[in-house]
């Protein structure tokens, strides 16, 4: 794939498409000043539930009063509300069950505006889970507590214009828990059929920079395993050689994996931990555990260099006698950005007063982290917005992040964000040629 080339073919119809979003006809122009005035009228309460959040933190799958709380605001709203994702894909069951002992997503909901026949379906992703902090205590310093405000904003906004225009068309707000902990929930929902007919999502996260990302990957595919390895215990002393060391097979894993670093790619990521070394340095073990992240900004080369892990695996168990069992623990893609979407919601965010917008870098990401949004975006396409809601260089993951969503930066972000969310959507549902543009930029991108 050419990345230079599709790059630019979208900057190539870029001006295009912004006229046509931005300025559109009287009546888009009418709606879309009804929407930002909605979401204003709303702002009392979308920071109140962003501060109720922010005071309320909830860990991941613990998160019941922060859906009660959010899913109620959408009844009243007069919204559809199912709550709770009882049939998991076969292949996540296991999984799921084996990390948190859980059949069911008790804590993902599902709200719908139904619209009129005809139109696209916009899906809004709202987070709300809060970090595990020192001692166990929660609290949101991934600013989780404005995205469920944000979406909600944005969704209910659109729904109460799209009635009154009788814009054809159908709303999702899709409640998506435990981001920050795998396995990825946002995989599971979407290998579990949940977004099989949005044709665009869109969410929020916090940042300390107002921008939008150029066409292509970004953030790192991972696959993440755990690897038990089986052998034989004896003496250490008297008889060692009746044994069979799951240990040193765990060490030799370990060795293979170092030397395989020298011949991978600069992008690739390999790390693990040992969390089963035996139990006592007189016994020869007969069982150890090590998990392993493995990652890279490409799928393609991610699922190459996992085969090539798995080589080293079985050569370690080959080695040294022993059996090894490998069980899958959670698979994230990387995020795909559509230019043209970025730009877009990049335009409106600098209209609508975000804090210093910055053009996007020239260069694409080389540090990133996973999250379960990229299989979302890998798949659909989608937009996860960045406007400003704390300091430049404020360290994310921090309190300090967590104290920024309230401060007067991060009121001012939530009600901006929602504004763009709204606009942005309201575009999709309105532009056919855009969201076709769209559409056909991700399957590019994707290497269809």
């Amino acid at each position: 794939m050419n990345k230079t080339a599709l790059r630019e073919a979208a900057v190539g119809c870029l001006a295009f498409l912004l006229v046509l979003a931005l300025a559109g006809t009287a009546m888009a122009q009418d709606s879309r000043q009804m929407v930002v005035q909605k979401v204003e009228a709303m702002k009392g309460d979308l920071l109140q539930m962003s501060e109720w959040l922010y005071r309320n933190p909830e860990s991941g799958h613990k998160e019941t009063q922060a859906v009660e709380m959010l899913t109620g605001y959408l009844k009243k709203k007069g919204w559809q509300v199912e709550t709770g994702l009882n049939k998991i894909a076969d292949s996540w069951e296991p999984i799921l069950e084996k990390a948190w002992k859980m059949k069911t997503l008790p804590t993902v909901f599902k709200a719908t505006y139904p619209g009129q026949e005809g139109g696209p379906t916009i899906a809004f992703l709202v987070e709300y889970d809060a970090l595990r902090g020192p001692g166990g205590k929660a609290f949101h310093g991934c600013q989780h507590n404005m995205q469920g405000p944000i979406g909600i904003g944005a969704a209910v906004a659109l729904a109460e214009v799209m009635k009154a225009r009788k814009i054809p068309g159908r709303l999702v707000v899709w409640g998506t828990p435990a981001e920050e902990i795998p396995p990825p929930v946002k995989a599971i929902m979407y290998d579990s059929g949940c977004f099989k007919e949005v044709d665009a999502a869109i969410m929020f996260h916090g940042g300390d920079r107002t921008t939008y990302r150029k066409a292509g990957p970004s953030g790192m595919a991972l696959d993440a395993f755990e690897f038990v390895f089986k052998g034989k215990p004896s003496h250490a002393s008297s008889k060692p050689w009746e044994g069979k060391s799951a240990l040193d097979a765990v060490i030799l894993m370990f060795n293979g994996i170092d030397a395989l670093r020298e011949h991978s790619e600069p992008g690739t990521r390999m790390h693990g931990v040992i969390t089963d070394g035996g139990a006592a340095p007189n016994i020869v073990p007969e069982r150890a555990a090590t998990v392993w992240f493995i990652r890279h900004f490409q799928r393609p080369y991610l699922d190459m260099q996992v085969k090539r892990v798995m080589d080293i695996v079985k050569g370690a168990a080959l080695m040294t006698g022993t059996e090894v069992t490998i069980t899958p623990q959670g698979r994230y893609d990387n995020r795909i950005h559509v230019e043209t979407l970025e730009r877009l919601a990049f335009q409106y965010a600098k209209q609508y007063g975000a804090a210093d917008p910055e053009e996007a870098d020239p260069c694409p990401e080389t540090t990133a982290g996973s999250t379960d949004f990229g299989t979302v975006s890998f798949n659909i396409p989608s937009l996860e917005l960045r406007v400003k809601s704390a300091r430049a260089g404020c360290p994310g993951h921090s309190q300090e992040f967590a104290d920024a969503s309230v401060s007067e930066l991060g009121k001012s972000a939530l009600v901006v964000a929602a504004k763009v969310e709204a606009s942005v959507a309201l575009d999709l549902l309105t532009q056919p040629d855009l969201l076709a543009r769209i559409k056909k930029e991700h399957a590019l991108l994707k290497g269809k």
